[in-house]
């Protein structure tokens, strides 16, 4: 097995969920998933920095259909580690490929933060998914409401489903809502710090 990070991703990543966060595995198997000829993080996931700036939502200028990446031996480091949770998560198996379903699910987590009408502020971790802008209803799919059901089950999770750099909703799955009842929510996308502030200056350009 190699002993370059960038050599360890996509297919030969393994993402683990436990008591105290998400821990990812490196192996020769990965979980048996491989991308075959989806490229649809090559589309909805961004790619802030140089060489691509590429935002989301926007096709990389160097996929095409049919053939992939152009540049997949000198691909940048950012799409080289790069795995989705159908690839890596055993907790999707059964669920549809991305290319199929419209959305693909991050493997990187964040947060969001509520605000009581106290002003108290409680920070909540979320899945991300990034949601072709072509299928905007694609995260309604039955597959996806019950791994989101499951993240919050088991490990308190909410869902942001991104359509682009800028706008998103949050999904609250019924064990996180006092009604148990789902809940979608718009919000405010913020830059916490300056780092943030260029990342998302990048991402909007074109």
């Amino acid at each position: 097995m190699s002993d370059n990070a960038w050599d360890l991703a996509g297919d030969k990543i393994v993402l683990e969920h436990g008591e105290h966060g998400d821990t990812i595995h490196f192996g020769d198997t990965g979980t048996g998933r491989v991308c075959g000829s989806c490229t649809l993080c090559c589309k909805v996931v961004p790619v802030p920095g140089p060489p691509l700036h590429k935002p989301a939502n926007v096709r990389c200028k160097h996929q095409r259909t049919g053939k992939g990446c152009t540049i997949y031996a000198h691909r940048p480091l950012p799409c080289r580690v790069f795995a989705c949770r159908w690839l890596c998560d055993r907790e999707t198996a059964g669920m549809p490929r991305p290319d199929r379903c419209h959305y693909v699910i991050d493997i990187k987590d964040d947060y969001v933060e509520a605000v009581k009408e106290t002003g108290e502020r409680s920070r909540i971790g979320v899945i991300q998914v990034w949601v072709d802008a072509g299928f905007r209803d694609a995260h309604r799919d039955p597959a996806l409401r019950a791994y989101m059901l499951r993240m919050a089950e088991r490990h308190r999770c909410a869902t942001i489903v991104r359509f682009s750099s800028r706008e998103a909703i949050t999904v609250w799955a019924p064990p996180l809502t006092a009604d148990g009842q789902w809940h979608e929510a718009g919000g405010t996308i913020v830059t916490r710090d300056p780092a943030d502030a260029q990342v998302m200056v990048d991402l909007e350009r074109e």
